[in-house]
């Protein structure tokens, strides 16, 4: 599938970003810090959310917790660039293991389950008052989102220990 010579490895291995994370000593591991981070809010606000529509902590209202996610999203657009970092250091061993591509279909079916819940489910949802129970769909969505969350961290971090030994 991917080889030395493939296009994608040697535009990620070669870019100024690939060469930065290979040379600059602390870069690898500040980026590992802002993953960690980005993950936190990510996961810490979206299992919240997630949470909340499966009947925990029922008396917070959605509303303001729905109010967090540009803090998410930007959680997750760290994660992206840091991502995009880990694998420029050294692309082929990063797509050439499993658990790293198995992560990836997992963010995209997260994002897709994302999107669906805001787009087939009711406004009102998302502004359930405290006390109030989320309709059987939303529980639905909020539980594949926290397992495909879960799942995303579990590949990530199995890739440190399934790919070549550089990771």
């Amino acid at each position: 599938m991917f080889n030395s010579h493939s296009l994608l490895v040697v535009l990620l291995r070669d870019s100024p970003f690939g060469h930065a994370m290979r040379e600059i000593p602390w870069l690898f591991p500040t980026f590992e810090i802002a993953h960690f981070i980005g993950m936190t809010l990510l996961f810490g606000i979206v299992g919240l959310i997630d949470l909340r529509m499966l009947g925990f902590a029922r008396g917070l209202p959605v509303e303001p917790l729905h109010r967090l996610l540009p803090l998410a999203i930007g959680g997750f657009l760290l994660n992206v660039v840091t991502g995009v970092g880990f694998v420029a250091s050294d692309p082929l061993a990063y797509l050439m293991v499993a658990t790293f591509l198995v992560k990836l279909v997992l963010m995209g079916l997260a994002g897709v389950n994302a999107t669906l819940f805001y787009l087939l489910l009711p406004a009102h949802v998302r502004h359930l008052e405290a006390g109030a129970s989320a309709p059987r769909s939303a529980r639905v969505f909020a539980a594949v989102s926290l397992l495909l969350w879960i799942a995303v961290i579990w590949t990530g971090r199995f890739i440190a220990f399934t790919g070549k030994s550089t990771l």
